[in-house]
């Protein structure tokens, strides 16, 4: 995989304040065409309208064997139990329509949201969806201290993939 991803948090509106599908489209058909293949969005972008824009620009479009996709599971933002937080990952899995995640990511993991994602088993619930091969590969995006991100990869081997946010 290269190493250039498609942000699919901020996307090109029409008018109304709808995604411009059909930009998204060129842009989408652009970045593939440049031999570019990850994609990455989240439960919460949009309201879910951007895992509903790539199912309509990227998925419905392309051979599933010809990008790889990421999506986050945001355990603290609009979550009020543990059932709330493991549903986003059936909707966001139906909203891009694509059959697996290829990166699965508990999203923007900090020290003061880190207890719904250990309180609501939000590790080991990704762990279960990556064995029945619903989920590639496992991680978290983070956006804290670096004493905290060498915890959590101490505490939890099994990621294989994280996302920083760097704030310069």
């Amino acid at each position: 995989m290269k190493k250039l991803g498609f942000g699919l948090m901020r996307l090109p509106q029409c008018a109304d304040g709808s995604i411009d599908l059909e930009q998204v489209k060129h842009m989408v058909d652009d970045f593939m065409a440049a031999g570019f293949t990850y994609f990455d969005t989240a439960y919460v972008y949009g309201d879910g309208a951007s895992e509903k824009a790539a199912k309509t620009c990227l998925v419905d479009r392309y051979p599933r064997e010809s990008y790889q996709i990421a999506t986050k599971l945001n355990g603290w933002m609009g979550c009020h139990d543990e059932e709330s937080a493991k549903k986003e990952f059936e909707v966001s899995l139906e909203r891009l329509g694509c059959g697996y995640i290829d990166y699965y990511l508990l999203h923007a993991v900090k020290e003061d949201n880190l207890h719904f994602y250990n309180d609501w088993h939000l590790w080991d619930f990704i762990k279960e969806k990556k064995a029945q091969g619903l989920i590639k590969h496992i991680g978290f995006s983070y956006h804290d201290q670096p004493e905290l991100l060498d915890q959590l990869l101490n505490e939890h081997p099994e990621v294989s993939w994280n996302l920083l946010k760097v704030g310069l």
